[in-house]
């Protein structure tokens, strides 16, 4: 039971609906299922609104940003009632992938925005040294020292380190350990503002255009309906048991976050932060009273 007097599996819904890729498709479908209608008011709404709803296709669509320029908003559906009750959606057409990429500047631009305080230092240095690319610019000293170390004791991950330009998390915490725990614990202490902008609203700046729901088109039981206000309650108790720790593999070159993991990418050139999303790890946010 959480503090709010709820349990975990409560505010989750399910509805049996075949997925489709497209979201037009997929859309039309979901508006004429009366089951997944009631499941979607039940998670958002107080009551199935009257009247036959209308879908709109939101996807790529770009929407201005809290920091004064353009965004794409999160919003890949909205369902529209005859009186003006609206859900809006995020559909995952896979089992895992992509929720958000962002550079690391505009990561810390946003959360500073959302905090109201200025981004720490500490903490700025461990994400740029574990994205790397350009953001080693203002912590090449700290890189060339710690890849040093790792070319004497730990070649292998200093050969993935010069190729990837950038400091695995073994390295980090072995090099700057002080840094480190304070990145892993800022990423823990805020993980509901990073899920809240990674699932639903990003760098928008209008409410509108935050996405309410999650829906996973293809997920092995059908499709699935978690409300991210839900989503993000329950970390507040999961976070303390499990707290983001850095990957097993290659040294650490991933974090686990409760929803998936935040990983280096590198698509155009340069080094930016990839959150992405893991539908078995959500549906076990909701696994245990």
């Amino acid at each position: 039971m959480s503090k709010t007097g709820r349990t975990r599996s409560e505010g989750w819904r399910h509805a049996k609906v075949d997925g489709h890729a497209n979201e037009d498709s997929f859309g039309e479908q979901l508006i004429t299922d009366t089951y997944f209608l009631q499941a979607l008011s039940d998670s958002i709404l107080e009551s199935l609104p009257n009247g036959s709803p209308t879908i709109k296709v939101d996807g790529s669509k770009h929407v201005k940003s809290i920091l004064e320029d353009q965004t794409t908003s999160k919003v890949d559906l909205e369902i529209t009632w005859p009186k003006g009750e609206r859900v809006t959606i995020s559909l995952k057409k896979s089992n895992s992938g992509q929720v958000w990429l962002i550079s690391v500047q505009r990561f810390m631009a946003a959360v500073s925005h959302h905090l109201g305080k200025e981004f720490d230092g500490d903490v700025a240095a461990g994400i740029s040294l574990f994205i790397g690319g350009s953001n080693l610019a203002p912590h090449m000293s700290m890189y060339e020292k710690a890849l040093n170390v790792d070319r004497k004791d730990r070649p292998k991950i200093a050969e993935q380190e010069i190729r990837q330009k950038r400091l695995l998390a073994e390295s980090i915490a072995f090099s700057y350990p002080n840094i480190w725990e304070k990145t892993l614990n800022f990423f823990s202490e805020n993980i509901e503002l990073i899920t809240k902008l990674s699932f639903a609203e990003g760098l928008a700046a209008d409410p509108k255009e935050f996405a309410q729901v999650v829906v996973y088109n293809k997920a092995p039981k059908g499709s699935n309906i978690f409300p991210i206000s839900a989503l993000v309650e329950t970390l507040k108790e999961v976070i303390e048991v499990n707290p983001v720790v850095p990957g097993p593999r290659n040294g650490g070159s991933t974090l686990l976050l409760p929803t998936g993991t935040l990983q280096m990418h590198h698509p155009q050139e340069d080094n930016l932060m990839q959150f992405r999303h893991e539908y078995k790890k959500i549906v076990n946010l909701d696994s245990s009273e």
